[in-house]
């Protein structure tokens, strides 16, 4: 089983970073009430328009890819 470590900064400052089974950068988007979430199977949720950069690691592999934020 593949395992991914997420990185992600957002447009406020903050940021969070987890492990999860899901290749984020594969998700599609969820529009809710102007948000655009997306959702792993371990239960993370990520508003897309609150994100300034994500990067996205293959443990074992290395960096496979990174969404960075329209603003």
């Amino acid at each position: 089983m593949k395992r991914y470590s997420v990185y992600v900064e957002f447009l406020n400052g903050q940021d969070m970073q987890f492990m999860t089974d899901t290749n984020v950068l594969t998700l599609k988007p969820v529009h809710v009430n102007g948000a655009e979430m997306i959702m792993t199977q371990d239960q993370y949720g990520i508003n897309l328009v609150q994100v300034k950069k994500m990067e996205v690691v293959e443990i074992g592999r290395g960096k496979i890819g990174e969404f960075v934020g329209s603003k």
